[in-house]
């Protein structure tokens, strides 16, 4: 969601006021939190289904690219955001 005055140049918009530019991190933020439910919630499915098939519950392989793809983009920071991700991800038994 757009503020009225943002317009992009193809990333991030630009603003013309520290409010504007504020209610647009808002709104990042909440559609941020929305997909990390998603996610969770999925990843919580993939979990069940596959203890259900004999496996573990985490698979340590598919998390390693999941780290090096946030480690590509962002740089180190990145590993910092996805293993907090595959940590809020994993459910109960890691907390």
């Amino acid at each position: 969601m757009q503020a009225t005055g943002a317009h992009t140049t193809g990333g991030a918009p630009t603003i013309s006021t520290i409010a504007e530019g504020r209610g647009l991190i808002d709104d990042i933020d909440a559609q941020l939190r929305a997909l990390l439910a998603n996610r969770r919630e999925l990843s919580s499915q993939i979990q069940t289904l596959r203890q259900g098939e004999g496996g573990p519950r985490i698979e340590h392989a598919r998390e390693n690219r999941i780290i090096a793809s946030w480690a590509d983009e962002l740089g180190p920071r990145g590993v910092e955001i996805a293993l907090a991700v595959l940590t809020l991800c994993r459910g109960a038994a890691s907390q």
